[in-house]
């Protein structure tokens, strides 16, 4: 009887445990529906976030570049997005909105460059700004590429990864800040062609 009961207490604590483990793993992406024009994004359920630390004098600054990875599904021509907000944080002195003609994106994975170059406008609505990761700064930057899903495997794959935006006056890397490649990862396993 005690050993039924022991192995009863074992099988609900691996349940737990299992439980546990996936509600710690990455959530799955979003489907969204535009109901004025019938279009369907299907987002990453989390961005990429890239970081860079300036300090001058009593001035600190942290510049950011938020990447998105999304697919857009107009009735059923599907476009590969990523978007990216550059976006600033300062703790002392005045923020400086980034600078616009800094377009060009520059993504090093595991010793690979991606080129990106910015479409001429964004072609999906932004208006749902925390389903699509848009920054709380009202001076963020906002861009759209077009990418494909084996592009999006490499950065997903990758082990050292940074970006540039190489036509800003300052040209230094911005560092993974916060890791959203294990939802890339699960986007591109739901969403790319094998």
């Amino acid at each position: 009887m005690l050993g039924r009961c022991a192995l009863a207490a074992l099988a609900g604590a691996c349940i737990v445990v299992t439980l546990a483990a996936c509600a710690s793993g990455p959530s799955t992406p979003r489907a969204l529906l535009d109901e004025n024009t019938g279009v369907t994004l299907n987002v990453v359920a989390a961005p990429l976030i890239f970081a860079r630390i300036q300090s001058e004098g009593v001035a600190s600054r942290r510049d950011y570049v938020t990447l998105v990875a999304l697919e857009n599904d107009n009735a059923g021509k599907y476009t590969e997005l990523l978007l990216a907000y550059r976006w600033s944080v300062v703790f002392h002195g005045v923020a400086s909105p980034p600078e616009a003609s800094a377009g060009r994106l520059l993504i090093e994975a595991d010793g690979h460059i991606i080129d990106l170059q910015p479409l001429e406008h964004i072609p999906v609505d932004l208006s749902q700004r925390k389903d699509l990761f848009v920054p709380e700064d009202p001076q963020a930057l906002r861009r759209a590429y077009l990418i494909d899903f084996d592009t999006m495997r490499l950065i997903a794959a990758s082990h050292e990864l940074t970006v540039r935006l190489p036509q800003e006056t300052l040209a230094a890397p911005f560092t993974l800040w916060r890791d959203g490649r294990p939802a890339l990862t699960q986007f591109v396993q739901q969403f790319g062609h094998p």
